[in-house]
């Protein structure tokens, strides 16, 4: 008899994360007597420096646990990396993790009553997770069908009803695969699949290609509030212009793979439109990259082709204007620093939460709706700079309906 759980580990660099996660993994098989039901299977993409003698001690500290390495004679990219990481695994079940992320405590010992004799019929599972940056600092757990549900739900996609239903659930892009370690599947499923997204290779999300064709399928989708993955929020690997490029592109492109219709427009606003950024129409006009984003059809890459303002025209557009910033958190406070650096007049900074009304970022004050028409209505030539990712369609459909038109996005 096999093991029941395959914790694939596809690795490149960052070795000390690497150990702290195998270390982990290893500690919980060993502590809770789970070494003939979860293996750990680490594939490296050929790491510049090899993460082997690391993997053997770890197996020398923990002889009980079942630790499987190989090394990619050559980086393969991440897709080649996530899918040979299940290729060479063999358990019934596999929880694919990333290299920087940690289980949480007892993680392994609630997988196996889940995908025990539990009454869930062998499910595929999607669970939610806590996020905190690279400082320990917590940053907040992540529900992928929103709203904190705190119950199981299990849908059942071979009915095209429950189909439906799990994709207007969703909230998040993790509730569509889009991110590895809150996901435990069924091996075999991956398997029956093949070569079939050969194509699929560079998308760097190759496991929502995977996932989804499964519930295409059929499978039952079993959502579970337990925690089971820390996600520590990238270093800055993800900051770089063309990572934010691949994001966007690759969750795009498998937005149109599978969805169409009512289901299409659902996962754009929810699941796609958060990785649409302004920064992607800084791609030069002749770049490849610029092309696809240019293809891109979306309500909010529409508003932000007509009113994201690039870095170099800034001086120009804002110097001497009178400006009110929409937006008073993370990218309120990155908007002020820009336009100040760029010599705008600020006038103030409006939010639509009444506990920061009143409030100031940098000496400026921050206050409600109200405020903001009468400062637009009174200051010729204002601009509004729409500073709020999440929100930045409904804020800008707010504003123009209030007769707001001068409108501006930085960040």
């Amino acid at each position: 008899m096999g093991y029941r759980l395959s914790v694939c580990i596809p690795n490149y660099n960052r070795p000390g994360r690497l150990e702290r996660l195998v270390r982990g993994f290893a500690g919980q098989i060993v502590q809770g007597g789970m070494e003939r039901e979860v293996e750990i299977c680490i594939r490296d993409d050929c790491s510049p420096a090899s993460p082997s003698a690391i993997i053997e001690n770890i197996k020398r500290e923990f002889p009980g646990a079942a630790i499987l390495y190989e090394r990619n004679r050559q980086n393969m990219g991440m897709d080649y990396n996530f899918l040979h990481s299940v290729r060479m695994a063999g358990g019934r079940y596999v929880w694919i993790v990333g290299n920087d992320d940690m289980p949480e405590s007892g993680a392994l010992r609630k997988i196996m009553g889940i995908t025990g004799a539990g009454g869930y019929g062998e499910p595929d599972i999607i669970v939610t997770f806590d996020s905190y940056g690279y400082d320990g600092a917590f940053v907040g757990t992540v529900y992928p069908l929103g709203g904190g549900v705190q119950n199981a739900v299990l849908f059942d996609t071979s009915d095209k009803g429950q189909f439906h239903g799990l994709v207007m659930a969703a909230k998040d892009n993790s509730a569509l695969f889009g991110f590895l370690s809150n996901v435990v599947f069924k091996r075999k499923r991956w398997l029956e699949h093949g070569d079939m997204f050969e194509d699929k290779m560079s998308s760097i999300f190759i496991q929502v290609y995977m996932n989804m064709q499964t519930l295409v399928e059929g499978a039952k989708y079993l959502y579970v509030p337990e925690k089971i993955i820390v996600n520590f929020l990238d270093d800055g690997t993800n900051q770089t212009l063309d990572r934010t490029y691949r994001i966007a592109a690759g969750l795009y492109d498998a937005m149109d793979y599978f969805f169409r219709g009512e289901e299409r427009g659902r996962i754009e606003e929810n699941v796609v439109d958060i990785f649409m950024a302004g920064r992607l129409l800084e791609l030069p006009d002749t770049d490849s990259r610029r092309k696809k984003v240019d293809s891109f059809v979306s309500e909010r890459m529409d508003m932000l082709r007509q009113y994201y303002v690039r870095c170099a025209d800034r001086g120009d557009f804002f110097k001497g204007k009178p400006v009110v910033v929409y937006g008073a958190g993370k990218f309120g406070h990155a908007a002020v620093r820009n336009l100040l650096r760029h010599k705008a007049e600020i006038i103030g900074i409006c939010d639509a939460d009444k506990r920061k009304q009143g409030n100031s970022i940098q000496g400026i004050r921050i206050f409600g709706f109200g405020r903001l028409e009468a400062e637009y209505r009174k200051h010729k030539g204002c601009i509004v700079v729409v500073a709020n990712n999440a929100h930045l369609v409904q804020i800008i459909k707010v504003l123009r309906s209030s007769g707001i038109s001068r409108i501006a996005v930085i960040t």
